[in-house]
């Protein structure tokens, strides 16, 4: 349960994270490659499919909270 839990605080961070990072950002181009690096650490701690679905399913969340929707064909 430790590991949901540190999933759960990692993707709040991010998610607190966007709309500053949003607001900054100089190249709009630059985002994806960042942010999917970042998720790719997140993913990369979840074990079980159910973890990685419920991490999926909060990074499409908070992109969406953010008017932002990934590019065709990427995830």
């Amino acid at each position: 349960m430790a590991l949901r839990t540190e999933l759960e605080e990692a993707l709040d961070a991010l998610a607190g994270m966007l709309p500053v990072w949003l607001e900054k950002l100089r190249e709009p181009a630059a985002f994806w490659p960042q942010f999917d690096a970042l998720s790719r650490q997140i993913l990369a701690r979840a074990v079980t499919d159910d973890e990685r679905s419920s991490v999926g399913q909060r990074l499409d969340a908070m992109l969406a909270a953010q008017g932002l929707r990934r590019p065709p064909g990427e995830r």
